[in-house]
């Protein structure tokens, strides 16, 4: 009996000691926290404390840096994150935070250097997915798939899986890009991107325009934002005859985007079928911006007049 309660001291012990250890860790508690404005309070507290460590400060930045960026926060962010790397230049998170802004910002040859450096110590796969979205970005399609299989070999990823159906598509390989995508889908049927890929495959291939209804609505649903959703949309309305509604899917990408000559020549075809014949003005802006968007429009099953 007194070894068993012994041996139950031990254990309790050594729980105690664990908790103790955790909590000791001032930078583990505030990236704990679920409410945003108390991780942010009190890793801002942990980072301007000068009795800790470089590591523990820059590490409590870092964490600040990715509340501010989920709250959509990005210049604070990147401060964040930059005030994280002067203070270590290894940090992981700060080192994925700053590539991820700089690559949505576009600046490719700055954050690929960065992400570089995260590969190391980075086990969730989101250094080598953005990689693989820069190389994708500037063409280099077999080093992409090589980022992307290397991201989803450490961590099965919806974001990570539809970047490597879109090398797949633009590579070439149709059955590879439909089977990624069919997996992104099935991890987060929310994933905009997935779904408007897909959308776009069965479009173009006539595989399965049912199904690529559905994609198109699930991803505007999801981002109303996303220009290839919302294309890909309006498309097959102007396939089922639907004027105004092909006309508010493409004005929407106009909105952000004046531009396009796949909104603008939609956006003609939807309003000249609908009975204004000003549409041909849209028609001819897009031919000035790509001279063969009709015969794309004609590829895509759609009646032009």
């Amino acid at each position: 009996m007194k070894r068993l309660v012994l041996a139950l001291a031990v254990v309790g012990l050594a729980a105690a000691c664990e908790r103790r250890s955790e909590v000791a860790d001032p930078v583990v508690d505030c990236a704990r926290l679920e409410d945003a404005a108390a991780r942010i309070a009190a890793c801002t507290a942990v980072a301007e404390d000068e009795t800790k460590s470089a590591e523990q400060r820059a590490a409590a930045y870092a964490q600040r840096g990715a509340a501010r960026e989920d709250g959509s926060e990005v210049t604070p962010a990147l401060r964040d994150y930059e005030a994280a790397l002067r203070l270590d230049e290894a940090q992981p998170l700060a080192l994925i935070g700053r590539g991820r802004i700089l690559v949505r910002s576009g600046q490719l040859d700055a954050a690929e250097p960065l992400l570089v450096r995260a590969i190391a110590s980075d086990d969730t796969g989101v250094a080598r997915e953005l990689l693989g979205r820069i190389a994708l970005q500037q063409g280099r399609i077999v080093e992409a798939i090589t980022h992307f299989d290397a991201s989803l070999s450490q961590t099965q990823s919806a974001s990570a899986m539809a970047g490597r159906a879109r090398a797949k598509q633009r590579g070439g390989d149709l059955g590879g890009a439909a089977a990624d995508y069919d997996a992104a889908v099935r991890l987060d049927g929310t994933l905009s991107e997935a779904r408007a890929g897909r959308c776009w495959l069965d479009l173009n291939e006539e595989r399965n325009l049912e199904r690529a209804r559905t994609d198109a609505e699930a991803a505007v649903a999801a981002d109303p934002h996303n220009s290839e959703a919302q294309l890909c949309r309006g498309v097959l309305q102007l396939r089922g005859g639907e004027w105004a509604n092909a006309r508010t899917s493409f004005e929407t990408v106009l909105s952000v985007e004046p531009g396009n000559p796949v909104a603008l020549f939609g956006r003609g075809i939807a309003r000249r079928r609908s009975g204004d014949n000003d549409g041909r003005e849209d028609m001819n802006l897009a031919r000035d911006f790509d001279r063969h968007i009709g015969e794309q429009f004609d590829d895509m099953g759609v009646e032009t007049y």
